[in-house]
């Protein structure tokens, strides 16, 4: 069997995609290599963001083949400037590669830099992103923007599309939807759905470990404490709740809007309020088990990983209007409630519904499992084969 020669150039090591690489490097008809920019997340590293040094602990970078670039700036560089990799270049041209998939979307110097290279050399290349949400042509800037992705659509030999928002930001700058494969923007729903589950007994004593009483609900929010990701807004919801008594809020992760919210909790006694902090891969399964609802209030969330987590260890979720999961596995009234980002009181409304009603949350409950099962790594793997037969016919 003849093998495709398959280039992807991802940002960094990303627990999320590396699972996916196994399984695309053991399809018998790719010969997979991985460029990654930068070895973040391959090591301990600082996250400026949750001000915490941390390090992943499942499984990374086996199984499939890989290079890391050297990168010529600071991994803590944000925008154009995070990934200078020259190397690129050279990486791109000896690999004789059939197809590269940019994994990083253009954003970077470095993405930039791979992109012309293929254009130069004649090597077919593919977009992958999480982008939604198009904004507003409503500057200067924003208009040069948008004209230089119009112009950068129109000479991209095709888009692999991580979902139905997804393809709409594509196709808002000219893409042509013939030239779309899916490659959902998926998680490791084996491996949550797994470790999730407890022994008998087990679920009761960790709840009761972290004070919950078996009569309460528990809303877990998992995500940085920044303002982008909105925690306040859930903790003012949780206020705004009637009959509060019986709900438990649970923030998992770490930032600089902890001790704000540590203090608004404390002065306004909300003792269901906890704080988790930052929880690792390993254990992150159990603390979705051991909670009854997901609850992501972000102001703007390209895609929303953590949705497909909470979706794979059988919750409902409440997520804004500004989640690019939106219409393909986050659906109004069957797994979850959607509401405008912002709005405590919306929120609120969303919380009590599930709060008072056990047959509607466990219905949603079945309702997500049902729908991440189909929104797969396997299903990724297709995606890419489905791209490379069409390449092949052309």
């Amino acid at each position: 069997m003849a093998r495709y020669r398959l280039a992807i150039v991802a940002s960094h090591v990303i627990q999320y995609q590396d699972p996916f690489f196994r399984l695309l490097a053991a399809d018998p008809s790719v010969d997979l290599t991985v460029l990654y920019l930068s070895n973040a997340g391959a090591r301990t590293y600082r996250d400026a963001d949750m001000g915490t040094t941390l390090q992943w602990d499942v499984e990374l970078l086996t199984g499939y083949r890989h290079l890391f670039l050297r990168n010529l700036v600071n991994d803590s560089n944000r925008g154009w400037t995070r990934h200078i990799n020259p190397g690129i270049v050279p990486a791109l041209l000896r690999g004789h590669s059939d197809l590269v998939i940019f994994m990083l979307g253009w954003g970077s110097i470095s993405a930039m830099l791979g992109i012309l290279t293929c254009r130069m050399a004649g090597i077919p290349f593919f977009l992958y992103g999480d982008s939604s949400f198009p904004p507003a042509e409503d500057s200067a800037r924003r208009r040069v923007r948008a004209r230089l992705l119009r112009f950068l659509f129109r000479n991209t030999t095709g888009f692999m599309v991580s979902g139905v928002l997804n393809a709409a930001y594509y196709r808002h700058y000219g893409a042509d939807d013939r030239h779309f494969f899916l490659l959902p923007w998926a998680v490791d729903n084996e491996r949550f759905e797994k470790a999730s589950s407890f022994a008998s007994g087990e679920r009761e004593r960790m709840r009761a470990s972290l004070g919950i009483r078996p009569d309460q609900i528990v809303f877990v929010f998992s995500a940085k404490l920044v303002e982008r990701k909105d925690p306040m807004s859930l903790l003012r919801a949780y206020e705004l709740m009637p009959g509060r008594d019986r709900a438990v809020v649970l923030f998992l992760g770490d930032g600089i809007l902890r001790e704000t919210l540590e203090t608004y909790a404390r002065e306004h006694e909300l003792e269901g309020a906890l704080f988790a902090g930052f929880v690792n891969q390993s254990e992150l399964p159990k603390y979705y088990g051991l909670a009854d609802v997901f609850v992501l209030p972000s102001t703007y969330e390209p895609r929303g990983a953590v949705i497909n987590e909470a979706m794979a260890c059988g919750l409902p979720v409440i997520v804004t209007d500004r989640c690019g999961s939106i219409g393909d596995i986050v659906l109004e009234g069957e797994n979850a409630f959607i509401y405008p980002a912002g709005d405590a009181v919306a929120l609120a409304n969303a919380m009590t519904k599930l709060a008072e009603d056990d047959a509607l949350c466990e219905r949603m409950a079945s309702r997500s499992r049902e729908i991440i099962s189909t929104w797969s790594f396997a299903r990724g793997v297709a995606g890419v084969r489905e791209a490379i037969g069409w390449m092949t016919s052309r």
